[in-house]
């Protein structure tokens, strides 16, 4: 869409000012009629606000009249009365506009002159303003959302694509996850009830022996949630060896900002919330984490994940106490949903975790691997 601002007014636009020398109203730099003028405070020589802004920009405080330095002044007074005084066509003429408008109304008129013209959402065709929307209202090529099964399709593809069994199905479909939904959430939540009354138990147990827990620090910060890690604003970074009182091997975590910035259409954006941990941790195949002094042992309750890339991706977690596996349990993650894994497994001195299989997620822009993001883990010391 084009505009008098864009284009500058030519001297053939001009209607009705007979015995007007127009060669007094032109801009020296770009020889049209002078548009929303500005002067030069030294030689007084007006011109378009566009066109001086242009040249200062490629000749620094130089006037085009080669003055000592430009400085700018309004327009003359008799300049802007002569200017007041033409009757200049719309820009839009060629496009059929008959209306002939004072110079100082044209900016107004042609911000809202119906025979601009509009390119179709649609079929991409370009159309007069003041036929757009009776235009789009039958174009074929729009594309409509469904309000009931919010499927999109184009309007001449509705017999097609978008028939009333077509909708109903999908509004079917939608039903029966959105309920599948939400009972894997209700069942996280009989989870998360069931851990936070194995804790309440272990914390009444531990007051009545009136003893100190061997873990010490442990009893207020059993959740692990990454939030005292480091920042990392500009990579990820490896878990340290020893964290929380724990010995880990092949965990990294990274934080938020970051990974929003690098990976937008990984499952990592989904793990964070307002009041969240900044940081999450993650791994690829396989990661281990277990007690620092062999002979100790740990109760592991829960952990959160979900997959980063990959659509039914396997986890698998395996308990150990010394050399022997004594426990273990395999999960199918979510791309992006954290999900709550509640164990309980009592006296392991390791944990380690495996990932595999899945596909790549539609919205992951066709990667696909197998790392897998933790959000917590809860842990508290052997009964």
């Amino acid at each position: 869409m084009i505009s008098t601002y864009q284009m500058g007014v030519s001297t053939d636009r001009i209607r009705g000012s007979p015995g007007l020398n127009l060669d007094h109203l032109e801009c020296c730099i770009c020889h049209e009629i002078l548009w929303k003028p500005v002067a030069c405070q030294s030689c007084e020589t007006p011109f378009c606000s566009a066109c001086i802004r242009q040249w200062l920009n490629e000749y620094p405080a130089q006037c085009p009249n080669r003055c000592q330095a430009y400085n700018e002044r309004k327009c003359p007074p008799f300049v802007a009365k002569v200017l007041s005084q033409l009757k200049v066509a719309c820009v839009y003429d060629s496009n059929g506009c008959e209306e002939i408008i004072s110079y100082e109304a044209l900016d107004k008129h042609e911000v809202e002159c119906g025979f601009q013209l509009h390119r179709c959402s649609g079929c991409q065709s370009e159309i007069l303003k003041k036929d757009l929307n009776n235009h789009e209202i039958n174009c074929e090529a729009i594309e409509i959302v469904c309000p009931d099964c919010r499927i999109v399709y184009k309007r001449g593809d509705a017999t097609k694509i978008h028939t009333e069994t077509v909708c109903l199905k999908e509004q079917l479909r939608q039903l029966r996850n959105e309920s599948k939904e939400n009972k894997r959430e209700i069942h996280e939540l009989n989870l998360q009830l069931h851990e936070m009354h194995l804790l309440s138990k272990f914390d009444m147990l531990d007051l009545r022996e009136n003893k100190l827990n061997p873990i010490g620090p442990w009893i207020k910060e059993m959740k692990i949630t990454f939030d005292d890690l480091p920042l990392t604003t500009d990579e990820t970074k490896r878990m340290p060896i020893v964290y929380r009182g724990l010995k880990w091997n092949n965990m990294k975590y990274g934080y938020e900002l970051y990974l929003s910035k690098k990976h937008p259409k990984s499952g990592y954006i989904n793990c964070f919330t307002p009041g969240s941990s900044p940081n999450i941790a993650f791994f690829k195949d396989d990661v281990s984490f277990g007690v620092v002094t062999r002979n100790d042992s740990i109760t592991f309750y829960s952990l959160t994940a979900c997959a980063a890339w990959n659509d039914d991706l396997q986890l698998t977690i395996t308990g150990y106490r010394g050399s022997v596996e004594i426990n273990r349990h395999t999960v199918t993650l979510l791309f992006g949903k954290p999900q709550f894994i509640l164990l309980n497994w009592k006296d392991v001195e390791k944990i380690i975790l495996k990932s595999a299989g899945g596909t790549a997620h539609p919205d992951s822009g066709g990667l696909s691997a197998t790392h897998v993001i933790l959000t917590q883990l809860t842990i508290g010391p052997a009964d």
